[in-house]
């Protein structure tokens, strides 16, 4: 009897860390993917950014 409660807390203790393990497993999942998505983003900031600095030194240029 007391070895099946040890066996039985020691299986209990290997599925909650799996939970634990797939639970982090998403984390950096979800992690990965936003971070691929701002590397694919913030050069088309910055593009957008350069387009609205030159259309104001631009305006500022024809107005005078």
């Amino acid at each position: 009897m007391l070895q099946n409660d040890r066996e039985n807390m020691e299986l209990e203790r290997l599925r909650n860390e799996t939970r634990k393990l797939i639970a982090e497993r998403k984390k950096l999942l979800a992690e990965e993917k936003k971070l691929s998505r701002e590397t694919y983003l913030y050069p088309l900031a910055v593009l957008g950014a350069l387009v609205t600095a030159i259309t104001a030194v631009a305006s500022v240029f024809f107005k005078f």
